[in-house]
């Protein structure tokens, strides 16, 4: 009997489209737990927004979130393509550290989530700032993903 058959498939590399749309989906995900996470200890898009074109300079409290979100998006989507494109199928090993950081993950999205504060701004307002924010999260998260993605 072959020694070989016993280990199971070989690893196949997984299909770059796959690992982009992880990716990407990772980093808009964390860029969302940030974004709510910056509401709830003062740092509104709404009114870093309506800041940002007033007559005054801009300051860093203005331009501080917008850079924070996509800035985590990136980290996160480079991170996460990293790891696809590394570790091809099965995934077989450190199964229980895998088990741990996703429960860890559910469960930090849930205190973000269950601690959201209400919105400052008018709900067109607020939704324009979201869709503008993770927008820039989407596009942030595949620039990460692209550079980091083995070839």
């Amino acid at each position: 009997m072959d020694e070989d058959s016993n280990l199971g498939p070989a690893p196949a590399p997984s299909p770059r489209v796959l690992t982009y749309a992880t990716a990407v989906t990772c980093g808009v995900l964390v860029a969302l737990a940030l974004e709510i996470y910056l509401s709830r200890v003062g740092y509104d898009l709404v009114a870093a927004w309506t800041s940002l074109f007033s007559t005054r300079s801009m300051q860093l409290r203005t331009a501080g979130p917008w850079w924070a979100i996509a800035g985590s998006a990136f980290i996160a989507g480079g991170a996460v393509a990293a790891a696809l494109s590394r570790a091809p199928p099965p995934w077989r090993r450190l199964r229980l550290l895998r088990w741990a950081a996703g429960a860890l993950v559910v469960f930090l999205l849930a205190e973000i989530g269950q601690s959201a504060a209400a919105s400052s701004g008018t709900a067109g307002a607020q939704l324009a700032a979201s869709l503008s924010a993770m927008t820039a999260a989407a596009l942030m998260a595949l620039c990460g993903a692209y550079f980091t993605v083995r070839r």
